[in-house]
This record gives structure tokens, sequence and C-alpha cells, in this order.
């Protein structure tokens, strides 16, 4: 069974997504509406899907998904300064649609090991494993997140890792 590889960066990279977890656990309303203007200015395709979400979850919900937002876009600020390469509906909908189906293929292996393979390589590609941990870890632990109807969850859990993936690859 290949096993995750972490780098010696993915483990510096984990205080300061703890930092970051705090900062948008305790962000103020001013500071909330500075930083949706600022995504509004940089990447206004993150924030239409962001806001897309509030169709389809309960306001608690979109909350969390808000923060989780707020938590990608801090961390890629914070980690690539001076970038403002937009992303765009083709390229997040290329890595979404590429997400959904290593999922479909996932779950077409009758072995879990198997399963657990496939989806060991597809995050080992990703460079950001502390901020894709982070998330995951919010899921698992934020009651709001962790019942949440199963179809939202998984929009939203593939919508963030695409983001991840967009943010890395501009």
């Amino acid at each position: 069974m290949s096993r995750l590889h972490f780098t010696q960066n993915d483990f510096n990279e984990t205080e300061m997504v703890v930092g970051l977890l705090k900062k948008i656990d305790t962000i103020e309303s001013e500071e909330a509406v500075s930083l949706f203007d600022e995504i509004y200015k940089e990447q206004p395709f993150l924030l239409s899907v962001l806001l897309g979400y509030h169709v389809d979850v309960t306001p608690m919900e979109l909350d969390e998904i808000i923060k989780l937002h707020f938590l990608i876009w801090l961390y890629f600020k914070k980690i690539q300064p001076g970038k403002r390469n937009l992303i765009s509906e083709s390229q997040f909908t290329s890595i979404q649609n590429r997400n959904i189906e290593m999922l479909k293929y996932a779950d077409g292996e009758s072995n879990e090991r198997d399963k657990l393979e496939i989806y060991g390589a597809d995050i080992q590609h990703i460079k950001s494993k502390a901020l894709l941990t982070a998330i995951l870890f919010r899921w698992n632990e934020r009651p709001t997140l962790r019942q949440m109807n199963t179809t939202a969850k998984g929009a939203v859990l593939i919508g963030a890792k695409s983001f991840i993936e967009c943010f890395e690859s501009v």
C-alpha cells in the first residue's frame, strides 16, 4: 500500500494553518466583509462558487463553508504573495471533473485497500497537504459539517479540493 509522503515544508505549514484556523474561527464581521471584498476583486469565481452554496445548505452550514473558503484564500495569499492569476471557471470545472472521475473510479473498486490506494495516490500530488488535512479534520470535528447532507458535503469537499489544486496550478 502506498503511503503519503510528507515533507518538512508540510510540517512547517501545519503551524501556519493552525494560526489561520484560529483566525477564521474568531473573525469579526468587518474583517469578513473585507475578505469578501478582497476575494471579489482578486478571485471572483471563488466568490461566485462560495455564494452559490447558500441555495443547498443551511445558514449554519454556509457559515462553516465560508470559513473553509476563507482558510483556502488566506493560506494561498500567505504562501503565494503577489500571485494574482485568476482561477477560471473552465480551469475549476476541469479539475473538479477529474476529482469526480477519480471518486467514481475508486467507488468501482470492491476492495477497501484498493480504494485507499487510489485516494492516497490522488492526494500525494497535492503540495498543500497541511491545508487539505485541516479541511478534512474540520469536516470530522465540526458538528455542523458532520451532520450535513451527504450530497452537499461531497460537493463542497470536492469543490474545496479543486480550489486547492487550482491555486497550486496558478
